[in-house]
């Protein structure tokens, strides 16, 4: 019988001195998955880095309108009462649907961000989505295949072999709980907006940069495909003009 989604509570005595047990489901939560992130981020840590990596404040918090799985903060946003300061790695919930081995590598992408901070290297464009050469170093040599796309650079991160035999060894178990952004919303559009008190969409432009030279840069109303006449690399896109974007964040995409 599995007994890791159950409860058992001792009750009453019955008449010959029998403790009674009342079992039930326990309730969903996300301290489970927590858990196993700061257990495989101390894994990691000890097995890639020698567990030279200070801390970090690990979080579940919705990708939202970055489209990333995770990121890691490139400043210390996290203090405590005794004024001591953590940066933050994050997973992003919506993503824990994916197989097990997806998941630690979108965590270990994000350590060797961590990596970089901590040594002073910067891995990544201004925009902090471009992922350069330095990148792909760091993370080759602390169990990570990188392969360069189009527009995020060195960004697409897989597991190596022996890697995938490693997480294997873990026995994680703890990411059976995702959160659904498919939700239908019933009523038109004019009905959401009158709900939500405002309007629900979103802007369509969006900032390009020149990857070598991020002070190049220019706006755009649709995706297009653009390469700059001093550098001949192509522009890439770094955000929307009407939100927040994930200018001080890695980004894994």
């Amino acid at each position: 019988m599995d007994l890791s989604n159950i409860l058992i509570e001792p009750t009453t005595k019955n008449k010959h001195g029998a403790i009674l047990m009342k079992i039930f489901p326990k309730a969903p939560s996300i301290t489970p998955i927590v858990n196993e992130l700061d257990f495989l981020f101390e894994k990691l840590n000890d097995k890639f880095f020698e567990s030279s990596l200070s801390k970090p404040v690990i979080t579940l918090s919705e990708e939202g309108r970055r489209n990333a799985y995770g990121w890691c903060t490139t400043e210390k946003v996290w203090q405590n009462a005794n004024d001591e300061r953590h940066y933050e790695i994050n997973v992003c919930p919506e993503h824990l649907n994916r197989p097990i081995e997806y998941i630690c590598g979108t965590l270990l992408h994000e350590m060797v961000h961590l990596k970089n901070l901590q040594d002073g290297i910067q891995d990544c464009s201004r925009s902090s989505q471009y992922h350069n050469k330095r990148f792909k170093l760091c993370a080759e040599q602390h169990g990570l295949n990188v392969t360069k796309t189009l527009k995020y650079g060195f960004a697409d991160t897989s597991l190596k072999n022996e890697t995938l035999e490693f997480i294997k060894t873990l026995k994680l178990n703890a990411f059976g709980l995702f959160r659904n952004l498919n939700i239908i919303h019933i009523g038109t559009d004019d009905e959401t907006e009158n709900k939500l008190g405002g309007s629900t969409k979103m802007s369509s432009t969006r900032k390009y940069i020149c990857p070598v030279c991020p002070k190049t840069s220019f706006w755009a109303s649709k995706e297009i495909r653009v390469r700059c006449d001093v550098c001949n690399e192509l522009f890439i896109e770094i955000g929307g003009g009407d939100s927040e974007f994930e200018c001080n964040m890695h980004r894994t995409s």
